[in-house]
């Protein structure tokens, strides 16, 4: 099993001592589970990997007494705090992003006492703590493994490496969810072999290996040609826009290899991951946050802020929001909303019927207005814009609004589309947009405007789709 899911090489071991992690470091080649060395100190023979170079493991056996030169161990509060800050640090400096998906073994010659202490940086109040959450913690005691040998290295106890396999594999086998997180990893590993084996397959029938190198720079130099153009190519000023022309080709290649070596590469034994029963669907729905979810699934924040489906804070002059917002809201829904509230805020109780006209004149698209946040979307084909060929950008007006008004917009609209529900500054949101103000705009005025977020490729084909139907709409004439 451990070598089934963690052989993708985002493995490491992190003991101070060479001799006592070496046991298990031959057991992992022995399993082909690729893996990193490290002693955990800056400048040891084997220093942590650098910082800043962010990498995702998903399998960390860590040694807890390392060589900290704790007098008298840890029962002085003082080596307790060294003890935590320096774990602590550890883990913030190998693990990059608050990721809490990777699978923690911890082990150490006096295992019960370091555990107690190394388990709590993990805990919110912890003064010091980590970011990093691991998704299983396995303690294992040393002794109960290794023992030393008279020239001062050490060995397996008869017998006992694999009992540590079918240890470490018996707490594995329980976490069916995460190990199909595992097989996805290895199937999109796969796939990046099988795409660079693609291209190089262009290659392979160059017999002079001094012309290799020369024949691939034109077969990827064809590749970016084929996504910018004769003329996007040349027009590239930098050598950036021609590299990443290339990387984007390659990732339409991944994701077609992707698809395949999924359908290829089903397994029956993914098939514990989901609820037993299909009836527990609506609990399932219940117990977690849908919002918090597709703001996963729909947004996203990337370096670059000029890409497809940007979204920006509109200020724009040439747009009239409330008009937008008057044409999408459906009155009669909003109204009923909000005279709810309104009776909530004022304890009304009874009312007639020309009190409440003047209640929801006074309060309701008044209201409801406020609560929107005008937004505009690029939408601008993606190709144009890797290949500069942008003159003006395509950009569609709306409004970011509080989910609660999902129901007062109006139905069947061709020319509005909303977003599912997402969460947005820890606030439940969504996007309503009106395809009929389609505005263009300068890269000078792209780069000017207020950046919120992304939208997610799946999202933005939806609306450009719709936007594409809507301006092609063609009409019947009749009476």
């Amino acid at each position: 099993m451990i070598q089934q899911h963690f052989k993708t090489g985002k493995t490491i071991v992190i003991d101070d001592q060479y001799e006592e992690a070496k046991p298990l470091l031959d057991a992992l080649t022995r399993l082909h589970v690729p893996f990193i060395y490290s002693q955990g100190k800056p400048n040891s023979d084997f220093p942590l990997p650098k910082s800043e170079i962010p990498f995702h493991y998903n399998l960390v056996f860590m040694d807890l007494n390392l060589d900290f030169k704790f007098t008298g161990g840890l029962s002085s509060e003082g080596n307790q705090k060294t003890f935590k800050g320096l774990h602590a640090q550890i883990l913030d400096h190998l693990l990059k992003n608050k990721n809490r998906s990777f699978v923690l073994v911890i082990w150490s010659n006096e295992e019960e006492e370091y555990k107690e202490h190394y388990l709590e940086i993990f805990k919110g109040e912890e003064k010091y703590r980590t970011q990093k959450k691991p998704y299983k913690i396995i303690s294992l005691s040393k002794p109960d493994f290794f023992t030393k040998q008279k020239n001062g290295s050490y060995k397996f106890i008869d017998g006992k490496e694999s009992e540590l396999k079918e240890r470490i594999n018996g707490e594995l086998s329980n976490l069916k969810a995460y190990k199909l997180f595992c097989e996805w990893d290895k199937v999109v590993a796969q796939s990046v072999g099988d795409t660079i084996d693609d291209i190089m397959g262009l290659i392979n029938h160059i017999d002079e290996e001094g012309m290799r190198e020369d024949h691939l720079a034109k077969v990827l130099t064809a590749i970016s040609i084929a996504y910018s153009g004769d003329e996007g190519y040349i027009k590239h000023n930098g050598n950036q826009a021609r590299t990443d022309a290339v990387l984007l080709t390659l990732t339409q290649l991944l994701n077609d290899d992707i698809d395949r070596n999924v359908l290829n590469e089903r397994q029956q034994e993914f098939t514990d991951w989901k609820a037993k029963d299909i009836s527990e669907i609506y609990q399932v729905k219940g117990d977690i946050n849908p919002s918090l979810l597709n703001n996963k699934l729909l947004i996203f924040q990337p370096n670059n802020y000029n890409l497809t489906g940007s979204v920006y804070n509109s200020n724009s002059v040439n747009v009239n929001f409330k008009n937008i917002f008057i044409d999408t809201i459906d009155e009669g829904a909003a109204s009923k909303e909000i005279i709810k509230r309104l009776k909530k805020w004022f304890k009304i109780k009874n009312i007639d019927n020309s009190d409440l006209k003047k209640l929801q004149e006074k309060y309701c698209n008044k209201y409801v207005f406020n609560q929107a946040m005008p937004i505009e979307v690029n939408l601008s084909p993606l190709c144009d814009i890797v290949q500069d060929k942008i003159i003006y950008h395509r950009i569609v007006s709306g409004y970011i609004i509080p989910a609660k008004f999902f129901i007062c917009t109006k139905r069947d609209l061709a020319y509005f589309v909303k977003s599912p529900v997402f969460s947005y500054k820890k606030i439940d949101v969504f996007i309503g947009l009106d395809l009929r103000h389609l505005l263009s705009c300068t890269q000078n005025e792209i780069e000017a405007k207020d950046y919120l977020f992304t939208l997610r490729t799946n999202l933005v084909n939806d609306i450009q789709t719709k936007l594409a139907g809507h301006v092609s709409r063609l009409g019947v004439l009749n009476l």
